[in-house]
């Protein structure tokens, strides 16, 4: 399957997956949550995320077929981001590594925060590359809009 067909097709399931939201709603209660993460939801948030990415994962799998490159990996992260208006500026994937860089988070989108905000994001990605990829993934956000920086950075590990 050619990249461009299987952009269309991943970022089409997010598109239908998805239910529309005002941002500021969304943004009101997201900034709620993060007030309250300092009780200990943040490792609740990636996993979340995790297992959010891992569903989506399975299902394009299914959809564009088992035997996925890397490329492919790669093609279908990028379609999942864009689908939701997340602006990926840099994206490096290796067999153990990736580092992505958002602009437009929605989790950091008009959130000021001492913390990095995008945990569920972080764990989302990592969650769909252990689905495509096999093995464990970590997530880690290393410079957040909502703490200054200007973009959105993941570095995304595996666990050895």
């Amino acid at each position: 399957m050619k990249e461009g067909e299987i952009y269309e097709k991943a970022k089409g399931y997010f598109e239908s997956e998805s239910f529309p939201l005002p941002k500021s709603v969304f943004r009101e209660f997201y900034s709620q949550l993060i007030k309250l993460s300092g009780f200990g939801l943040g490792g609740i948030f990636v996993l979340s995320g995790k297992k959010a990415g891992a569903r989506a994962a399975v299902y394009l799998k299914k959809l564009l077929g088992e035997n996925l490159t890397q490329d492919d990996t790669k093609t279908c992260i990028i379609a999942a981001l864009q689908a939701y208006n997340q602006k990926v500026i840099e994206f490096n994937l290796e067999d153990n590594f990736a580092l992505i860089k958002i602009d437009n988070s929605i989790f950091a989108d008009g959130i000021t925060s001492k913390k990095p905000v995008c945990l569920p994001l972080g764990g989302s990605l990592a969650g769909m590359m252990e689905t495509f990829m096999g093995g464990s993934f970590e997530p880690k956000e290393i410079e957040c809009k909502a703490c200054g920086g200007q973009y959105c950075v993941f570095e995304i590990k595996r666990k050895s």
